[in-house]
Order: structure tokens, then sequence, then C-alpha cells
């Protein structure tokens, strides 16, 4: 039931995390009388370790900080502990859902207290009190953390065209930015009859079984629809609600998009700074989601190339954000993530001494075990398509494989590595049954066994194809912002947002 109708870590970061959460005394509070808005952008699947990932990368690399951990430096982070209803591992859904409505929830519900009933989430409180609300993603909107926001069901599963009929029922939402079109065109059709901006890569047939034509509904509702990046900025100069819908499912990973040839399909970044214009024309100030869901996907497959780009993408949309926060300091600013996933990790490994290195004093300096360093992080940018991706264009071909590996991520592999990663059960699955019940698909096992093959280049480590437990780091800027220092349960961050927006003028 709709809430409208019845309103109407890994041991390593130990050190870092206790010192983030302790973080520099300074106080960058803003004047809170003006608050209007709340930007929060949440990383799924982006842990502790996710994070150290991509600032290791842009502080050895390309000598730059990213955005986050200029966030980092103003004082105002700490660390979430993602605890859902009686477990201690949470799913998209249910993290979102406590993100949303500060109460502790199942796993894999969307919007319904522990009893099952309806609660009010934080768009929801904004929308009734004609504040603008949207929700932007990578992933299909239904998916589920921007479905909490905005969708009760009693299951993240339950089909797309219940979750987006449920979505939206209310009008809740101004600006929908994402993918999921085929929940939207009626039973029969392409999305791309509705879309045309679509490419052919991301085209799909409808999955509804009814004639709603979802998309034209909007329209007549005075919605802008946009299926491309040059329609979405079109739309962004003028419209008040805006819909735009670019891939029949999720988009693909950024080093995907960028192997395809997909220009056309606009980055995270595009769609926030999208959004952020059209919602900023609302007088009475605006809460938005954005979400960087790939970076969880990059976590399930195990592929720390796909995972790296994902992060990077992620904070570029960040940027966007702090931008607008700039010259609207009324604005909050708020990244976190909803739980890590996969447990990522370099490690050092015993591949025999390294190389002796004399050094200035006259000491040998000449380790026993081999460090991964610069050059692995290096070695994870080079990569321009997912493992997921090289699988498909491989086949069962080992030579193939071998071919694929070394042309997208410059790695050799030999034949007899390459057969062994294309080993398969009874079943079609890669490794063993035991293994599978760790990684949800068999198409994440394959690129998790793919990417411990690459391991003796990479250094990188997982320890599950799942979630985790560890905190999460959580960031922010605005009015409002000191709240988040500290270790807390993830719902607190709900009580930050309200209370922000509550304090507007």
């Amino acid at each position: 039931m709709k809430l409208g109708c019845i309103r109407k870590i890994v041991p390593l970061l130990l050190s870092i995390m206790l010192l983030v959460a302790c973080g520099p005394a300074q106080d960058t509070e803003q004047p809170r009388a003006g608050t209007r808005n709340v930007i929060l952008f949440v990383g799924d699947g982006f842990g502790a370790a996710q994070m150290s990932l991509g600032i290791q990368y842009a502080r050895l690399v390309e000598k730059r900080e990213l955005n986050i951990e200029l966030l980092m430096r103003d004082g105002n982070t700490g660390y979430s502990q993602p605890l859902p209803f009686e477990s201690i591992v949470i799913d998209s859904a249910a993290a979102a859902a406590q993100l949303a409505t500060g109460q502790a929830v199942r796993n894999e519900t969307l919007g319904l207290n522990p009893d099952g009933y309806p609660i009010e989430t934080i768009l929801e409180w904004a929308h009734e009190r004609g504040l603008g609300t949207g929700l932007v993603t990578n992933m299909r909107i239904t998916h589920a953390t921007p479905a909490a926001f905005a969708v009760h069901q009693g299951s993240r599963y339950n089909s797309e065209q219940a979750l987006m009929d449920d979505l939206l029922q209310e009008r809740d939402v101004d600006v929908f930015l994402g993918g999921g079109a085929r929940a939207l065109v009626p039973a029969g059709s392409q999305v791309s009859e509705a879309l045309p901006g679509i490419p052919e890569e991301l085209d799909g047939e409808s999955i509804r079984d009814d004639a709603l034509h979802r998309v034209k509904e909007l329209a007549d509702q005075g919605y802008v629809i946009a299926s491309d990046a040059q329609s979405l900025q079109a739309a962004a100069n003028h419209a008040t609600r805006l819909l735009g819908m670019f891939s029949a499912s999720h988009l693909p990973y950024v080093i995907d998009r960028r192997q395809m040839n997909l220009s056309t399909v606009p980055t995270l970044a595009e769609m926030t700074s999208a959004a952020v214009d059209v919602l900023s024309r609302r007088d009475e100030g605006f809460f938005m989601l954005v979400e960087g869901g790939r970076i969880d996907q990059g976590g399930h497959a195990n592929d720390p190339g796909a995972l790296l780009h994902e992060i990077l993408d992620f904070d570029e949309a960040v940027g966007k954000g702090l931008e607008f926060q700039r010259s609207h300091p009324d604005t909050l600013v708020l990244v976190t993530g909803d739980h890590d996933t996969g447990g990522f990790s370099f490690t050092d490994a015993d591949f025999g001494p390294a190389a002796e290195l004399p050094l200035d004093s006259g000491i040998v300096y000449q380790p026993s075990n081999l460090y991964p360093s610069k050059d692995q992080l290096e070695i994870l940018f080079r990569q321009n398509a997912s493992y997921s991706y090289i699988l498909k264009q491989a086949g069962m071909d080992p030579e193939k494989l071998a071919e694929l590996v070394l042309a997208h991520t410059g790695l050799e592999m030999t034949t007899d590595e390459a057969r062994t990663a294309l080993v398969r059960d009874e079943q079609g699955f890669a490794g063993t049954k035991e293994f599978h019940s760790y990684y949800g698909s068999p198409n994440n096992i394959a690129a998790a066994v793919l990417g411990q093959a690459l391991a003796r280049h990479t250094y990188v480590v997982w320890s599950t194809g799942e979630h985790t437990s560890t905190p999460v780091p959580t960031y922010g800027r605005g009015p409002g912002a000191e709240k988040l220092r500290g270790i807390y349960p993830n719902t607190h961050i709900y009580s930050v947002m309200r209370d922000t927006l509550e304090r507007r003028k």
C-alpha cells in the first residue's frame, strides 16, 4: 500500500576508521536559517575499502584529491553502521529504507516497518511540504536504493511493473533519471519506440503485462521526457518536472559504455547537474537522492577495474553537488554508502623476494614479500572493459579469452589459466557449488574466477561476492553536517536530513 494513500573492515582500514571518526575538531557549520536543500549521494556498495581505493588512485597516480577527500578534510566525517532489523548484514533495500525513514527495517523490504506497515520517507515528507524531489541513479529507477525512497512493498524482488506503478502512484517525485524504461512502455513494444534516444545496445522489450503507456502519461502530466544526453541537457534548461530514461534496464559500467562507444548516454555527473538545474527552480527547496549503483555491481563481480572507474564516476557526480553547494550554502550535501560489497582489499604476496634496491645509506633493501604499489593502481585504471564484458565476448574459447584479457587489461594470461577460468560445472557455474552460495549469480562467479587468475598482477583479493557487515564512511558539507561526526546507526542520517529541512525559512 502506498504511504500517500494513508497520510493523505578490513583490519588495514581500522586505523583509518578511528582517525576519520574522530575527525578534525574544526567547526564548519553553516548558518541554519536559510536551509532549503538536501542532496544525498549514496554509493551502493561503497565501503571504507572502496573509499580508500579511490583516494589511493587519485593521490598516487593523478596527484590530486577526490571530491570526497575534500569533504573529509572539512571534518564532518564519520562512520555509519548499516544494521537492519534483527540482522547483522544488510541488503540495499533495507539500507536505503533506513536512510529514508530513520527506522530499522527488515532486509529486502521497501518502505515498511518490521510489522509490515508503510513508513513515510524523507522524500515523501519533503513532497508533502511543497519541496521538489528527485531520484537519480545509473541503475533501474525501480532498483532497491531509489525505490526505497518512494515505494512501499514487501519485497524489492516484486515485479518491475509493480514497483514502477507504486513509484508513480502518488507523483511524489519531480525528477526521475536513470534506467528501467522497460517498465514504462506498453506490453509488446520496444523501449526505443517511446524513447528514441536510447541506443540499440541498451534497448529492450517491455516487461509490462498491460497496455499502459507510463511515458505518455507522465508527458501528459507535465513531465519533460529525455532519452539521451542531448535531450537531457535541453530539458534541464527549462523543465520543472523531468523523466529521463536512458536504458531498458541498468546503465552499463562506465568502462563498458566507453568500450561500446555509447557517448549519447549521460554520465552520473551529467544527470546530477540536470536534476539540480530542474529542482533548484523550486522556491521551496528540494530533496534529491543520487545513487552510484554500479560500484556495488563491480563488488559483486569482484571486478576491481570496473569498481575503480565507478568510484571515480561517482566522485565526479559528488563534485557537481559540491559545486552547487558552494554557490548555495543553504544546501546540505551528504555522501555515504549503504554497505560494503565484496570485502575488497589489496594485499602483499609471497611471490618470492623483491629485487634488490641499494639505498643512499648503503643498505641494500630487499623485502621478502612483494607489495602492491602505484603500478597496481595503474593496472586497474588501464582496464577498459568489465570482466563480464570480456567473458561474454570470449565465450568458452580459452585462447580468445587470453587475447581479450590482454587487449582490455594489458595483463598476460596463459592459455592454461584461461582454460581454468572457463571451467564450469554441470549447471554451468564457475567454481564449486559452495563458492556459488556467496556470489549470487553465475556471471558474478565467472568474473570472480577470472579476477583470481589475474590477482598475480593486481594483488587484489576479495572475501565474498555479497555484502559484508563493515561500517561505511559518511561525509557532509552544509547546515547540519557537523552532526555526521562519530560512529552511529545509519538511521541517524535520516535525522540529520530531516532536521536540516525543518530549519528552512
